[in-house]
């Protein structure tokens, strides 16, 4: 569901038409006067007239539009445009594949941002794949997303969680809010200026620019660990998703059924096996 994307949506509409082919791919526009989602001939959009931003209409949107579409697809899988989700490489050819051999009705995606740290790294070329610009992942439980659903679920705002515990699969979400500097403070100027439902909703989409670099200055900060696998069965993973399952212990009634805030301030080298895909 997009407003105004220039330039996550051509990223979002070139890597899953790759995936899964673009006459399977569908974008909820909201209001754009950008013209961008228009422009790709055989990209199903759904318009709808620009309102506030509001998370609470939104998710019911969206969960109500992946209903209807799971009476003509066995499995569907919904993102934000700047989260991009992987089947591991090393087991699956694609999505598509990966989709057609799982049964989980709910599959949650490991999570991971994937900052720009721009003491290391030169600013984003499009003309390049981004994991050959970005090797180094922050695990993020808030990335942890309820991602792929073979029937209709209830999602919570922001679709970190549905109405079912985590059953993760073997999916990896990277988030690209923050993949570049200058494309962060394009995107922060304009959700600071855009209409809100509720003022106190999404803080961080008004940061002021201190706010923002104070957030890129800690990614910074991190330590890089090298040659991680991104295997469920190895550390440093392992440990980590195990606490995200443990934090659904006394959530079972809450909205949100996993703590969103599990710190863990480490970059984790990507395995090469995935820079060849996006």
């Amino acid at each position: 569901m997009v407003y105004n994307e220039p330039d996550f949506l051509p990223l979002w509409v070139r890597y899953y038409a790759g995936q899964a082919g673009l006459a399977n791919c569908y974008v909820i526009d909201h209001g754009s006067d950008d013209g961008g989602s228009q422009g790709y001939e055989g990209l199903n959009v759904i318009t709808l007239p620009r309102s506030p931003q509001d998370d609470k209409l939104r998710v019911r949107i969206v969960s109500e539009a992946v209903t209807s579409l799971l009476s003509r697809y066995e499995t569907v899988i919904y993102t934000d445009v700047d989260e991009f989700v992987f089947a591991d490489p090393r087991a699956h050819e694609s999505l598509a594949a990966y989709a057609s051999a799982q049964r989980q009705d709910i599959v949650t995606a490991y999570g991971f941002e994937l900052p720009h740290v721009d003491s290391r790294q030169p600013a984003y070329d499009p003309t390049r794949l981004v994991l050959a610009q970005r090797r180094w992942a922050s695990f993020s439980a808030a990335m942890c997303k309820p991602v792929l659903v073979r029937r209709p679920v209830h999602w919570a705002p922001g679709f970190h969680c549905t109405d079912e515990p985590v059953a993760f699969g073997n999916l990896l979400l990277f988030h690209l809010r923050w993949f570049d500097v200058e494309i962060a403070n394009r995107r922060l100027q304009k959700t600071r200026s855009q209409p809100w439902a509720s003022p106190a909703a999404a803080p961080w989409q008004r940061w002021d620019d201190a706010g923002n670099r104070k957030h890129f200055d800690w990614y910074n900060a991190m330590p890089l660990i090298a040659d991680c696998a991104f295997l469920p069965e190895e550390e440093p993973l392992k440990s980590i998703a195990a606490r995200v399952l443990a934090s659904q212990q006394g959530r079972e009634n809450d909205v949100y059924k996993i703590d969103l805030h599990i710190p863990v301030e480490q970059l984790w080298e990507i395995p090469a096996a995935f820079r060849q895909l996006f």
